[in-house]
């Protein structure tokens, strides 16, 4: 009777081993991609969505200054490696403003909007001290 020594791993059971262990990092290496391209298109539409929200906050401004404001020209804003196209659209009901900025930018796999909405008052009211300006 032979006593085989079973102390070690053979080479099947390393090959074994390696090829497991490959295979698992080969998917954390694809997850990591995914999360890496996920997270460049949560940044693009926060800019868009920061974009849109200052251009309504300095349309609503001006409409309060100057009720008969004609809207903006689209306008192009660069990015980090992103051009954003703004369209401010600004429509008179009453005595209510609606205004509507839709900013798109491009993608690899296309093209990406958000559209923002609000609705203002078209006269600031005489009370309203806050819009007053100094005189010299």
């Amino acid at each position: 009777m032979s006593i085989r020594n079973t102390r070690g791993f053979s080479l099947i059971e390393a090959l074994l081993t390696v090829l497991v262990l490959s295979i698992g990092l080969l998917g954390l290496g694809q997850l990591q991609a995914r999360l890496w391209v996920a997270s460049g298109q949560l940044h693009a539409q926060n800019t868009a969505y920061q974009l849109g929200s200052n251009r309504l906050e300095m349309a609503a401004a001006a409409l309060l200054i100057t009720p008969d404001l004609i809207p903006d020209p689209p306008l192009q804003v660069p990015g980090i490696g992103t051009l954003y196209d703004t369209r401010l659209l600004i429509t008179a009901d009453g005595q209510l403003s609606k205004a509507q900025i839709r900013i798109t930018w491009s993608v690899p796999s296309g093209s990406e909007s958000v559209t923002l909405a609000t609705a203002m008052e078209r006269m600031a009211r005489t009370s309203d001290t806050r819009l007053l300006l100094p005189v010299d």
